[in-house]
């Protein structure tokens, strides 16, 4: 029997134990922290709940361990319906950001550990940061997968993002976490934890005081009256009048829209939205007409999206017909979907008309063009949309933060998801759901306050991710400078016995 020695030391003092009781703990952080990230969808604080456990576990774990309890976490997380549909279009991108992922918090972990804690949690929010803007960069599906998405619900964190676009409020995310656990885990050093927390604390109250000032500032511009409307439809009955398979079906659809453009015209409207794709058509013909005739009929500024077709290719295009009989704007989408848009071609043209935009759907999930219509002026852009039912918020707030990063307002009519208004601070002026199957459809009307446009963000561009990237290598070459110094001198004597040599 071993007198003085504790149960737990016991047991640790066996390998097979020990292992298995790293193993638990690893099992429960993932399943603790996945569940957090899956629930920050609706609830945005669950995200900064989740990074603090991840930050947490790392400086108590082997490095193994940390990068695991990592991939897991956020993979498992990352499948949340609510967040990316389909599954089977998205699923690459989501692997990858978990491993890039874990490998930044097994970094965070193996320098935290040898700095003893200094500073190290901007090691963490520069290496998450950086992670997502590089991606970004060459994703086929841009800055969807940023985290910052789920702060949406909390105004005053996301107006930095007219500063910094998204990535302040990643690097915000990760910052705060990852000093807390820091403090926790490093106790021993008062002054060392407040000298290294000072700094986050000061950022992040900084954060919250400028979207206060942001938030109560008046907005200069005009208000308009906007309408948003869709009709349900099943996805046969949807395929068949964008393939113009059943012409009959193709002319209910066209009457169904034209009855909600009346109503909401009689309730007011000066712009009528509708959703991506509603019917396909070549130019100027009947099915078009009856659209042009609709706008000019009822006297308002119809916005549609459209499947056209010329002599060689098809385009998802957005049309914006006036109410004296004019077509305002052709716009063709920019970013198509991977698998299921094959057969369109891309557009290469902005869509502005005075100070209106034009995107559709999947170029919301880019930085660009977003941040050249700032750059324009643009006081409000117009969304024609197709969701896939369950990710219906997950991308309506995608379109949102594009608003706050370019201080435009946004309307947005999501087939199969959500209609949405917003102005250009974030905030929803209303919100209705459109995957419906009641046969009735969907309508939103609301008064908006208008943007300016050009936002700090859209002068500075991505500045703030290159930065982030930046310090992010710096951090990591610095606790390696010894051995940086002992390479240079391997490689200078083994020049030297070569030169001697000769």
């Amino acid at each position: 029997m071993q007198l003085g020695r504790s149960s737990k030391d016991i047991i640790n003092s066996y390998p097979y134990w020990s292992r298995l009781n790293s193993l638990l703990r690893c099992i429960f952080t993932i399943m603790l922290s996945a569940l957090s990230y899956y629930l920050s969808t609706e609830y945005w604080y669950f995200s900064w709940i989740a990074l603090l456990l991840l930050c947490l576990y790392a400086l108590k774990a082997s490095s193994s361990f940390t990068f695991l309890t990592g991939f897991f976490s956020y993979l498992l997380g990352s499948s949340n319906p609510h967040a990316v549909l389909p599954l089977i279009v998205y699923w690459p991108l989501i692997v990858i950001n978990a491993t890039l992922f874990a490998s930044v918090l097994a970094i965070f972990r193996h320098i935290a550990v040898r700095w003893k804690g200094r500073d190290t949690s901007f090691i963490f929010a520069c290496g998450l940061t950086a992670q997502e803007f590089i991606v970004s960069l060459y994703s086929p599906h841009g800055a969807v997968h940023s985290i910052a998405y789920t702060q949406i619900s909390n105004p005053s964190i996301i107006q930095i993002a007219s500063i910094t676009g998204i990535w302040g409020i990643t690097f915000l995310m990760a910052l705060i976490p990852a000093s807390i656990a820091l403090a926790y885990h490093y106790p021993q050093n008062r002054r060392i934890t407040i000298k290294t927390n000072l700094i986050p604390v000061s950022l992040l109250l900084f954060t919250i005081l400028f979207g206060f000032y942001r938030l109560h500032t008046p907005l200069e511009e005009p208000s308009i009256k906007v309408g948003i409307a869709s009709i349900s439809t099943n996805f046969e009955q949807y395929a068949a009048v964008a393939a113009n398979r059943d012409e009959q079906q193709v002319t209910a659809t066209i009457q169904r829209y034209i009855q909600k453009i009346d109503l909401l015209a009689q309730s007011g409207a000066e712009v009528v939205l509708l959703p991506e794709k509603i019917i396909t058509i070549e130019k100027y013909d009947d099915n078009f007409q009856r659209l042009f005739n609709t706008a000019q009929n009822n006297k308002v500024n119809l916005i549609v999206g459209v499947t056209r077709k010329d002599d060689r290719n098809f385009y998802n295009s957005a049309y914006i017909f006036s109410p004296v009989g004019e077509v305002l704007l052709e716009y063709d989408k920019k970013h198509l979907l991977p698998a299921f848009e094959g057969r369109y071609t891309s557009g290469t043209k902005l869509g502005i008309i005075d100070k209106w935009g034009i995107e559709i759907c999947k170029d919301m999930d880019f930085t660009q063009p977003a941040l050249d219509y700032s750059k324009q002026g643009v006081n409000i852009v117009f969304v024609p949309a197709l969701d896939f039912h369950d990710d219906g918020w997950s991308h309506a707030r995608v379109a949102i933060m594009r608003g706050v990063e370019g201080n435009y307002a946004v309307a947005r009519a999501g087939q199969w998801g959500l209609l949405t208004l917003s102005d250009s601070r974030g905030r929803i002026i209303d919100v209705v759901s459109s995957d419906v199957e009641d046969g009735t459809g969907a309508i939103l009307v609301g008064r908006v306050e208008l943007g300016q446009g050009k936002s700090i963000y859209s002068k500075l561009g991505n500045s703030f991710g290159w930065l982030c990237l930046g310090i992010f290598i710096i951090l990591i070459i610095i606790p390696n400078k010894s051995k940086i110094r002992e390479m240079k001198i391997w490689i200078a004597e083994l020049l030297k016995k070569r030169h001697s040599r000769l």
